[in-house]
């Protein structure tokens, strides 16, 4: 099961979905809200949370996905780039969703604090201000990413930045519960990713038992690993995922 669609090419031939389907791995691909074909986020209107991801969706997907392929759960692997990852690890570590692996691409949360990194400090302090004003976030227009963002999702994002705790809005760690993620997972990143750098991925992986640090890949950045079509050929390491995912 993929997070998102946009970002893993569905449907386009040669895509990264389409390399691992045509591998043998049956794949599902979802829009999050706002994302691909479901509608963006307007100001005022269609406001939604991170929370509302990780408690609404991911369970809702995780169940239509379960019953569509006639197997439990359990036999399901999530494939979460970006947002897809940290919404999969923050369901997991809380238990509302439950597959049988993790696969973390470009995952990280960026949670500098007081005495952080001054960089993302400033960022996150211009994206909650840009969002304010806006009512959503433009994130299209900044030419940060391909999709908008609703404004309660970057209020809690930019609020992670500035207290340096990762939590929901009522309160649930969600960096503490990763801890007690007991499903395999495994994680991949960009060596030219500067959203995600891997000492970031590893910060998160570092706290999910036996996950281990991310594999690096050279010379791709936190789109790229996605789209640039390098990675299907011999060698390359989407096909060295699809084997992962098709192994017993």
């Amino acid at each position: 099961m993929m997070t998102d669609g946009r970002a893993f090419a569905a449907g386009r031939s040669g895509g990264f979905a389409a390399t691992l389907a045509a591998a043998g791995v049956a794949t599902y691909v979802l829009d999050w809200r706002g994302h691909g074909r479901s509608v963006p986020p307007r100001a005022g209107q269609d406001d939604w949370s991170f929370d509302d991801l990780v408690e609404l969706d991911l369970p809702a997907v995780l169940g239509a996905v379960a019953v569509d392929a006639g197997v439990g759960p359990e036999r399901l692997a999530i494939v979460g780039h970006s947002l897809g990852g940290l919404v999969a690890l923050a369901g997991h570590g809380t238990g509302v969703a439950r597959a049988g692996r993790l696969v973390l691409l470009s995952t990280s949360v960026w949670l500098p604090g007081r005495g952080g990194s001054r960089r993302r400090r400033a960022l996150m302090a211009a994206l909650a201000a840009v969002t304010r004003t806006v009512g959503r976030a433009p994130i299209r227009a900044l030419r940060i990413g391909p999709s908008d963002e609703a404004a309660s999702y970057v209020a809690q994002l930019t609020g992670w930045a500035r207290t340096g705790r990762w939590t929901s809005r009522r309160g649930v760690d969600y960096l503490d519960a990763v801890c007690a993620i007991s499903t395999p997972t495994c994680g991949w990143v960009g060596d030219r990713d500067w959203m995600c750098r891997p000492r970031d991925a590893d910060v998160l992986l570092g706290r999910v038992p036996g996950a281990g640090p991310a594999r690096v890949i050279a010379g791709a950045d936190h789109f790229s690993m996605l789209t640039d079509r390098a990675h299907a050929r011999a060698g390359g390491w989407w096909g060295e995922l699809a084997a992962t995912l098709v192994a017993p």
